[in-house]
């Protein structure tokens, strides 16, 4: 929510007060709830003793997850299209239907509307969906005129994990001998977004080139300790009691209880570490067990706060775009689309730069080795296009297809319907 005011503040800041009335004329601002029933899911069981007896002891987990929600917020002013149902509360029950958020309506996308002038979108939504919590959010504000159109916005997509904004602005030509309806761009389009494209093998090398358990320690702020086994008198033997450091009490701490390391009441034979958490907390009894219990969520967690703390990288790319657009009684096209090339990266970790890595990957190079290049300029096809199609084969059957595709950074984020239509007639 705090970007939709800052939105706000920078268009009164731009437009003054009576220039925002008229800015505002004839939008729509509504808000929306909504709740569904959850997914059924078996319950679970996890082993939770037992392993060295043989006897297993069983510990049943009910599943009953939270139900899906939505909350919505919005204002919105973006000229309608002909085959577009009518919304609002004007038309709500006479044709038309309420805003409530949930409503896709693929043209939202589209470079150029169908009116000129000033258009603009403010869209917020977080959630729940099977348990995954989401924040979609959409703000752009657009000015088209007879030639030339600009373009500014924010836009994320919570589950597709795609964030971005943008600035935007070009020329534009419609063709006469095209009877007005395709329009053709070109200009440049600036964008900023997260981290993309680097993997966790060169944003940071030390976990996998250097001593592997002082990275742990530095950081994850986690420690290993050795365990070693102890007979009655206190010395170390090969087997015996199992004992561990405590470094909080200086002092060796019995191991309680069997397990599938133990043979017996807490004799064991050999060594190992056991793994304890910032706050001292032991989280593993093994190398092994934090490995493949820890470690990777522990990483991951450790290189997406390295993403966030680079910041929003920027590249400045051309693009081109072709809008078209029919509508008649019987049939209608509205497509859509848009395609940077060449873009120049203004950081380092500006996406010129991953693809370079990428390439370097394929060619065989070490990760290691990768050498991060200056400001350039770097080709790599983004694109994104749209389509919406209806036609009515008779006055009683159509078919229709609407979607929208968008591939930045390599990070795919699509919605695509199609379908028919068929009305019984009287028997």
């Amino acid at each position: 929510m705090k970007k939709i005011f800052v939105f706000l503040l920078l268009t009164v800041t731009l437009y003054g007060q009576n220039e925002l009335l008229k800015l505002f004329k004839y939008s729509t601002v509504y808000a929306s709830f909504s709740l569904n029933a959850p997914r059924y899911q078996d319950d679970r069981f996890a082993i939770t003793d037992g392993l060295s007896t043989g006897i297993l002891e069983i510990e049943r987990t009910e599943m009953d997850l939270d139900p899906d929600f939505q909350t919505s917020f919005g204002i919105r002013k973006i000229g309608r299209f002909n085959y577009e149902p009518k919304r609002g509360v004007k038309n709500a029950g006479r044709g038309g239907s309420w805003y409530d958020g949930t409503e896709q309506s693929a043209n939202e996308s589209a470079t150029l509307g169908s009116v000129s002038g000033y258009e603009f979108l403010i869209k917020f939504s977080e959630g729940r969906r099977w348990g995954d919590y989401y924040t979609n959010q959409e703000y752009w504000l657009r000015y088209t005129a007879n030639w030339w159109m600009a373009k500014i916005g924010y836009t994320e997509l919570g589950l597709e994990e795609v964030e971005y904004g943008q600035g935007d602005l070009r020329f534009k030509w419609t063709p006469s001998f095209l009877s007005n309806k395709a329009h053709l761009s070109i200009g440049v389009k600036n964008r900023q977004h997260p981290v993309y494209g680097f993997d966790a093998m060169v944003l940071d090398t030390s976990w996998y080139r250097g001593t592997w358990w002082d990275f742990a320690e530095d950081a994850f702020g986690w420690d290993d300790n050795s365990w070693y086994t102890i007979d009655g008198d206190g010395n170390f033997i090969d087997s015996g009691t199992l004992v561990y450091w405590d470094p909080q009490t200086e002092a060796y701490i019995p191991i309680p209880g069997d397990g599938p390391f133990f043979y017996g009441n807490g004799e064991f034979r050999g060594y190992d570490f056991m793994w304890q958490d910032a706050d001292g907390n032991i989280q593993a009894w093994t190398d092994r067990e934090f490995f493949q219990y820890h470690f990777p969520d522990l990483l991951e967690s450790y290189i997406d706060g390295l993403k966030k703390e680079f910041g929003y990288q920027r590249e400045t790319s051309l693009v081109l775009g072709l809008d078209f657009y029919h509508y008649d009684e019987k049939w209608w096209l509205h497509t859509w689309g848009n395609w940077l090339p060449y873009h120049y990266g203004h950081d380092k970790y500006s996406y010129n730069n991953a693809s370079l890595y990428s390439d370097h990957l394929e060619n065989g190079g070490e990760p290691y080795d990768f050498e991060f290049e200056e400001s350039v300029w770097h080709d790599w096809n983004d694109y994104d296009f749209g389509v919406i199609f209806g036609i009515k084969l008779k006055d009683n059957f159509g078919v229709f297809a609407e979607g929208r595709y968008l591939y930045y950074w390599e990070r795919p984020a699509y919605d695509i319907k199609f379908g028919i239509n068929y009305q019984f007639l009287g028997f």
